[in-house]
């Protein structure tokens, strides 16, 4: 599979999905950049990593050896993922969205995701991904109504998500990351332009 730090530099990448490349280049530090891969992170599905994001918040399509996943029915929970027994990840294609943005809330010395937000405009319609805030990345049906309906980070303006099944720890409460994930969604929309 491909490192964090090819998919950061890839000019193709670059083009198509800017924001993908932004958030590539963000994950960890240099050495887990230069190790660590979009595959292995899908399949470990930590609920904190942001990869998970980006392929909820694009629609993408996680391929095996086996079989392909749409990102909608991959993600199962807790470090659980659609993958059988000795399935392995071989690649994974993205919709390039006519839109799309990324931003981050993150813990300072691991760099995982207190609240991260993808956001998407493009085939399958608005698509609003976000991680580190509870158990797993889910998608946030409020923000995505709100965003159909006009594309602007405004539109994120008194968004309230339920803060209840959300994480709560030492970097923040539930309600803490459900007052982030709005923020991060009108920071994200305002990036994608």
């Amino acid at each position: 599979m491909t490192t964090h730090a090819t998919v950061a530099a890839s000019a193709e990448v670059k083009k198509a999905i800017p924001a993908l490349a932004e958030l590539a280049g963000k994950i960890g530090d240099r050495q887990v950049r230069n190790r660590g891969t979009i595959g292995g992170s899908l399949a470990n599905n930590d609920p904190a990593a942001c990869y998970p994001a980006a392929t909820l918040g694009l629609g993408a399509t996680i391929t095996t050896d086996r079989r392909s996943i749409p990102a909608d029915q991959f993600f199962k929970g807790l470090y659980e993922t659609a993958l059988a027994e000795g399935e392995i990840i071989t690649s994974v294609s993205f919709p390039i969205p006519e839109k799309a943005g990324w931003q981050k809330f993150n813990q300072p010395a691991s760099r995982f995701s207190i609240v991260g937000v993808f956001v998407s405009k493009g085939p399958q319609g608005v698509r609003v991904a976000v991680t580190g805030a509870g158990a797993g990345v889910m998608r946030v049906k409020a923000l995505e109504d709100k965003l159909a309906a006009g594309w602007s980070a405004a539109a994120c303006n008194g968004v309230k998500v339920d803060a209840e099944g959300l994480s709560t720890d030492l970097h923040g409460s539930a309600e803490y990351r459900a007052a982030l994930i709005p923020v991060l969604a009108g920071r994200a929309v305002a990036a994608a332009g």
